[in-house]
């Protein structure tokens, strides 16, 4: 696509979606705790993201260092008419079809979310699923993707125990990266009940401000570090 196209292209978006996409991206020099950060978290019907479609988005921002539980944001949403919510998904995330009637549609709910994660640096657990459904959703609508940073926990636990096994010098296997069994490795309880879009969002949260300071430790002081060490998004 020309340069040309492209200007057209984005200069036919909703303002919300030019505004998105306009906002500068935290210099990565910054030390981390002056960047801010937005720890976000999906329910889905499966985790297809060709078929399946979100049921409920959390989430709760990272100011200078510390969880700002005053901007944390929780919504269900409605799915298509045609993308029923199965049985399987209900065993994990407990969120059953009628309690999505009157929620809003996903349409309606991208202005908030994208006002409200614009500028921040993402903090997703196992965020390739997190990712692949949003940029889907984006796609669809304004043939736009996220804007990244964004920050894996499961990635940046996966560099630590590597780190932190050459820098003690044993060999012990690499734990689950389940967001409950890292969260309990790095001694913070879990924000019950859990597979809750908010409630896993606050503890996403608390797992990466647990992480970065141990990163620290590792002379990882800057966003970058923070990025070599679980970026997952350009």
């Amino acid at each position: 696509m020309s340069t040309m196209s492209l200007f057209r292209r984005r200069n036919n978006l909703p303002d919300f979606v030019q505004t998105y996409l306009a906002t500068t991206r935290p210099a990565r020099k910054l030390p981390w705790r002056e960047v801010r950060y937005c720890a976000l978290d999906i329910e889905t019907t499966g985790l297809n993201p060709q078929q399946d479609t979100l049921v409920a988005i959390g989430l709760v921002e990272i100011v200078a260092g510390r969880v700002e539980l005053g901007t944390h944001w929780y919504t269900l949403v409605q799915p298509p008419k045609d993308t029923p919510v199965v049985a399987d998904s209900i065993r994990v995330h407990g969120i059953l079809q009628r309690d999505l009637t009157h929620a809003a549609t996903i349409t309606q709910l991208l202005p908030a979310l994208l006002e409200r994660i614009r500028g921040q640096v993402l903090i997703v657990h196992v965020a390739a699923v997190d990712i692949q459904f949003l940029n889907r959703i984006l796609q669809q609508h304004y043939r736009i993707r996220l804007r990244g940073p964004a920050i894996d926990t499961a990635r940046v636990a996966v560099t630590l125990h590597h780190a932190e096994r050459l820098h003690r010098g044993y060999d012990e296997a690499l734990p689950s990266l389940s967001l409950r069994t890292l969260s309990e490795k790095n001694n913070i309880p879990p924000v019950l009940p859990e597979h809750h879009a908010l409630n896993d969002a606050l503890t996403t949260a608390q797992l990466f401000l647990a992480q970065a300071t141990r990163l620290e430790q590792h002379g990882a002081t800057t966003l970058r570090g923070l990025l070599r060490a679980g970026g997952c998004l350009r």
